[in-house]
């Protein structure tokens, strides 16, 4: 019996691939019912990037809400990726019937998107530490990056300065995944969340990987163990 819900967000300028591996794993639990919208707000459709504002982003959490409201679903747990963590984050904020809330690689803070492209040149250009799919995957997000015009990053740079007035609102169970070798999240953009937060029931689980972490097999199943075993748990 699917009792629980599972809302899975997704970050920007990306077309979805990274949470396959595990929104295919969460599927096999017969308990959830996993949505994991195709499109939303700073997401790809096909080859462009429409424009996202607050407003957009706003009217997706309330989809979201109303989605989680409306439904008889006993728990609702909500796991944000990148800059999907700061959807998620006000969305468990403004909705009573989110039990959990999990951050993988959260963006929170305004990046250095200049530094942020120029580490993945530099690991393009020395690529023996990359798997044939992050060369690949890293190519194509450059690719897409650059052609996103600069007034859209404006944008969801303004989104994210909306998003902190809402994680001291937060006062549910919380896993946040710190990509330790993150070339966009830094340290500090954790430790500001976990200020922010304030309560018992905040888990911080360091992997060492980069921002696009589910492309790293070698720490790939060991994350989508730890964000099941975060679901499955209780806490009192």
């Amino acid at each position: 019996m699917k009792n629980k819900l599972v809302l899975v967000i997704n970050g920007a300028g990306t077309n979805g691939s990274e949470l396959k591996h595990l929104v295919k794993n969460l599927r096999t639990n017969e308990s959830y019912f996993v949505f994991y919208p195709g499109i939303m707000p700073g997401a790809f459709v096909g080859d462009y990037f429409p424009k996202a504002t607050t407003k957009d982003f706003i009217r997706f959490i309330d989809s979201m809400m109303e989605l989680a409201r409306e439904s008889n679903f006993e728990k609702v747990y909500v796991i944000g990726y990148s800059l999907g963590a700061s959807t998620a984050s006000i969305l468990s904020a403004k909705c009573e019937k989110v039990d959990k809330l999990v951050l993988i690689a959260p963006i929170i803070k305004n990046p250095n998107y200049r530094k942020f492209t120029k580490g993945l040149a530099e690991s393009l250009a020395s690529p023996k530490h990359l798997t044939r799919i992050q060369r690949v995957f890293y190519g194509e997000f450059i690719r897409r990056f650059m052609k996103i015009p600069k007034w859209y990053v404006l944008h969801l740079q303004l989104y994210l300065n909306y998003t902190k007035r809402y994680l001291k609102m937060i006062h549910k169970p919380t896993l946040v995944i710190e990509t330790l070798m993150d070339e966009l999240v830094k340290k500090k953009s954790i430790d500001l969340i976990e200020r922010n937060m304030k309560h018992d029931m905040f888990v911080r689980y360091p992997v060492r990987s980069s921002h696009f972490l589910f492309f790293d097999r070698s720490v790939r199943d060991e994350v989508t163990r730890v964000i099941v075993q975060f679901l499955e748990e209780e806490f009192a």
